[in-house]
């Protein structure tokens, strides 16, 4: 003990220090795996992005699905303002 504070000793949840912990394990896939093993969990899956499994209604209806093209939306409007006017009203 160094005074009166353990060493190795975890700070509380939703401290200050927690929560920059949290943030270092969330961006290394090795601490987050290491995290996940200490609380009982697979390592291997948790936290990988999983969709689900691919059953056969999904392969029969897949050509049906409509994805979202960027041609097909509207693009947006801007307008500029050049000494407080802006330059596409008229005078």
């Amino acid at each position: 003990m160094k005074g009166d504070k353990k060493l190795g000793s975890a700070p509380k949840e939703n401290s200050t220090q927690w929560k920059k912990n949290e943030t270092a394990i969330a961006k290394n896939p090795y601490l987050r795996a290491q995290r996940d093993r200490t609380q009982g969990l697979d390592g291997s899956k948790v936290g990988a992005i999983s969709t689900g499994v691919n059953d056969q209604v999904y392969k029969d209806n897949f050509d049906k699905i409509q994805w979202a093209k960027p041609e097909d939306k509207e693009k947006p409007k801007f307008r500029m303002k050049v000494n407080g006017k802006y330059i596409d009203e008229e005078e």
